[in-house]
């Protein structure tokens, strides 16, 4: 008898500072991000699937990322553009959308502070995260380009191209999004969220992932070289998006895809490749990292080719690790010398336009 009275006491304590716990956990994110203190937003509430395709759910609140009333990150935005500013849309996938930085240090949040300097643009981050091209193409033609902008800058994620299955384009018309959870525990999330688990603990489990991943598979299943195929595949859907982009009037802007790894490998660097090929299991290591070269040089092959501008961030990047967050996502300073790139490309392209000298095809 007295164990059960024992054990109903520890039951009730533990219950009662687990409600505590939520409790304050959803005042704090009341005061600290304005989120209402009966939502439970997870990660997946910052998206929604509907006829348009997968893109931002407006004003979805999640941790530090917040969206503004067409499901974009940063201010409120209209339809129609002002007369007299330059309206950049800029897409891509977890990258731009912002991972590691601190609230509004993304890079697409820091290239609108460095062009409000040199004259009236509004930046709009379009990025949805886990998003590769042909997502981008049906999120471009369906509802990004309804907000008319003057210049798109394109961030394409290669490594979606090593997936198991190649990335392909789908039709959302008659599977809508699920509507958010009635409960998810912010104490659990928050949580979650700060554990960071000893290196040989996260080694092994990033090593279960991928054996799970392999497992049974196979010899051909495996990348054991660059897959020529796949590399042709991830060209054609950029220059699908850059034909798409210029149908609708407006200039796109490629970026080259930056990544941790340079020549050398170094410290914790082994670690967070291995991480990165959990996303990727049927290529090896070396494999990952030569597509990720070899996309980067035909990317910039393309944008000659298309006369296209371009922003060389694989070369000005690649290698500096004090850059990045994991293998390819950005730090504050990381994201900082992205939008010092991108600002540059953009006011030569304001200013060619302005002067009747742009060589580039729209």
């Amino acid at each position: 008898m007295r164990l059960v009275r024992k054990t109903l006491w520890w039951g009730t304590l533990f219950v009662s500072v687990a409600i505590a716990g939520e409790i304050m956990a959803r005042i704090d994110d009341a005061v600290r991000a304005g989120i209402p203190i009966l939502k439970s937003p997870t990660e997946s509430d910052l998206t929604m699937r509907d006829s348009l395709g997968i893109r931002g759910r407006p004003f979805a609140q999640y941790r530090k990322w917040t969206l503004n009333n067409a499901g974009f990150r940063g201010p409120e935005v209209r339809l129609t553009p002002r007369p007299d500013c330059v309206r950049v849309a800029v897409m891509g996938a977890s990258e731009t959308f912002g991972a590691y930085e601190s609230p509004e240090k993304e890079y697409p949040a820091q290239l609108a502070d460095s062009l409000r300097r040199r004259g009236c643009y509004e930046i709009i981050n379009a990025a949805v995260v886990g998003m590769s091209l042909t997502g981008q193409i049906g999120l471009w033609d369906k509802w990004v380009s309804r907000f008319q902008p003057d210049i798109v800058v394109i961030y394409p994620s290669p490594a979606f191209y090593l997936s198991d299955q190649a990335p392909r384009f789908r039709s959302y018309r008659t599977a809508p999004s699920a509507p958010p959870p009635l409960f998810a525990s912010r104490l659990v999330d928050r949580l979650y969220s700060r554990i960071e688990y000893p290196a040989f603990i996260q080694r092994r489990r990033v090593a279960k992932a991928i054996a799970d991943a392999r497992n049974g598979k196979p010899s051909q299943w495996f990348y054991t070289q660059v897959p020529n195929e796949r590399l042709a595949l991830f060209r054609q859907h950029l220059d699908s998006l850059i034909s798409s982009v210029r149908a609708r009037g407006a200039m796109p802007v490629l970026i080259t895809h930056a990544m941790r790894f340079g020549a050398s490998l170094k410290g914790e660097d082994r670690d967070l490749l291995r991480s990165w090929v959990r996303f990727t299991p049927r290529a090896t290591e070396e494999v990952l990292l030569a597509f990720e070269r070899e996309s980067a040089a035909m990317e910039r092959d393309l944008a000659k080719t298309r006369r296209v501008p371009l922003v060389d961030a694989a070369a000005i990047m690649t290698g500096r690790t004090e850059l990045f967050g994991d293998a390819i996502h950005f730090t504050d300073e990381g994201s900082s010398v992205m939008a010092g790139s991108i600002a540059l490309v953009i006011e030569r392209l304001s200013v060619e336009r302005v002067t009747g000298r742009s060589t580039a095809a729209r």
